[in-house]
């Protein structure tokens, strides 16, 4: 008895460098880059495998794609953006293309769904000063009660202090810590869905990400706890493996949480923005965009919460301006007076 192919038969390995869906693309002068591969891939395996891999293609109609979508989570549990949902219909759409050229089936069943609306579910935002004191006090018996141990709080605190991706932060190792300049240069992150596999940042961006002294005696104080090689990842599982987006996702709810936040909407990601945010008041647009790694000014402003300290910050920096245009440019001009503070 022959079994009748499932969609995983035809997705599992349609998206491999060398086969034969992108031979055939590379022949019509069509070719496509090995990010869009890699992420083609990453969708297969994560979402349209679980969700549509076990049913055969005439099951897969666009009622069952449509309901799916709808009822489908992320990784970690959350409800899926709606962006993220119509990249899975793409990935989807162009399967079936694929399906529909080679004769397989006679029709795409994806065109017919209606695509989700873009705008997040959830829209990110920044913590308050009250609520960046209770998450960071600025001892160490305090820090552990919020976040279980030193581990956890030189990440939460590199994060909260450089607005890094989280990404980029499970990709630091001990070889990249420069405890004389109190930073860290950040070339790569972990690859989407990988554990270790190192990769660019997300906009192939480098930058410098500068810590607080309170923040580099504490990564001073993990080194000395843990003793690891040079080559070691800082924040990792067990084997070296860096830590899991998901596990640094939990621990951050589980410190909000000891800290008497409920909102449970806040992911690790508030921190840059909250960065992003707070660094807008005290310097120049072209240095936040250097230190967040963002490709166009427009996203260093789309990172932007204003809220009333941030205003008043704002207005102060004005009135300086307008009190002595000349002695404002020495506030331009400084070499990063903030990262003697701590925020």
């Amino acid at each position: 008895m022959v079994l009748e192919k499932t969609l995983k038969d035809y997705a599992e390995n349609l998206f491999v460098s060398d086969g034969y869906w992108r031979a055939k693309r590379k022949k019509k002068g069509r070719d496509i880059c090995d990010e869009v591969l890699r992420r083609n891939r990453s969708v297969v395996k994560n979402y349209i495998i679980p969700l549509f891999g076990s049913l055969s293609l005439e099951n897969i109609t666009p009622k069952i794609i449509d309901q799916k979508l709808i009822d489908a989570t992320s990784l970690n549990g959350n409800d899926l953006a709606g962006t993220t949902r119509n990249g899975i219909l793409g990935c989807l759409s162009t399967i079936f293309n694929y399906l529909v050229e080679e004769d397989i089936v006679s029709d795409n069943p994806v065109k017919k769904v209606f695509r989700f609306s873009s705008k997040p579910a959830n829209q990110r935002g920044i913590l308050s000063h009250d609520e960046m004191q209770k998450l960071f006090p600025q001892n160490r018996a305090d820090l552990l009660e919020i976040w279980g141990s030193q581990k956890y709080i030189c990440a939460f605190l590199i994060l909260k202090d450089t607005g890094l991706r989280p990404g980029e932060l499970r990709a630091l190792q001990w070889k990249d810590w420069r405890l004389d300049l109190r930073f860290f240069p950040i070339t790569k992150a972990i690859e989407s869905g990988k554990r270790a596999q190192l990769k660019g940042t997300k906009t192939g961006m480098s930058k410098p990400a500068i810590v607080t002294e309170f923040t580099a005696g504490e990564i001073e104080h993990l080194k000395e706890l843990s003793s690891p090689a040079l080559e070691s990842f800082i924040f990792t599982q067990k084997n070296n493996i860096p830590i899991d987006g998901c596990v640094l996702s939990r621990h951050f709810r589980d410190g909000l949480k000891r800290a008497g936040i409920d909102k449970s909407e806040i992911s690790p990601y508030w921190l840059r923005h909250t960065f992003n945010t707070r660094m807008l008041e005290t310097m120049p647009d072209s240095i936040v965009r250097k230190l967040m790694g963002h490709a166009t000014p427009n996203m260093t402003q789309y990172y932007r919460h204003a809220d009333e300290i941030s205003l008043a910050n704002e207005a102060q920096k004005i009135h300086e301006y307008l009190a002595d245009p000349y002695e404002y440019r020495g506030w331009q001009d400084s070499n990063f007076k903030f990262f003697s503070k701590n925020v």
